[in-house]
């Protein structure tokens, strides 16, 4: 081949079209809280602790359970709480489906290790009931 023929091949690139990268580490997510906004590293060490999506579940639960809807003066604080008790019934459902998921997947993995070495099987959840305590099945049924 002519190394003259590269201007016949020419090489265009649209947008996010070539080498596209993408920072997935939530330092990025930090370096967004403005000085003013609060502290990155207070920010940080409270998320590690419990994440925005956990601490806000936790104020769901007690906004819906705390506010009778018939004491809300205006309409838009009764839409408002309507539809916070409609999406907190969806992540529940999200919760529950994933739990779900997880849990065939783990089944599909304990057959096929079983299909593969039964003796394997049994030192697996021989290892796994020694180890941990299995806790006591809750009032509400599996959630």
């Amino acid at each position: 081949m002519f190394p003259w023929l590269w201007i016949f091949a020419p090489q265009t690139y649209w947008p996010l079209s070539g080498a596209v990268s993408q920072d997935l580490v939530t330092d990025a997510f930090f370096r967004g809280i403005r000085p003013g906004a609060g502290v990155p590293a207070i920010e940080r060490q409270v998320f590690e602790q419990a994440s925005y999506g956990k601490q806000l579940g936790w104020l769901s639960d007690v906004v819906i359970e705390a506010i009778d809807a018939n004491a809300l003066r205006s309409a838009g604080a009764r839409e408002a709480l309507a539809s916070l008790r409609t999406l907190h019934a969806r992540v529940e459902r999200i919760k529950i489906e994933h739990r779900q998921d997880r849990a065939d997947a783990a089944i599909a993995l304990l057959d096929r290790i079983a299909a593969d070495s039964p003796e394997e099987l049994r030192r697996v959840l021989q290892r796994y009931l020694a180890t941990r305590e299995l806790p006591a099945a809750s009032a509400a049924g599996d959630r």
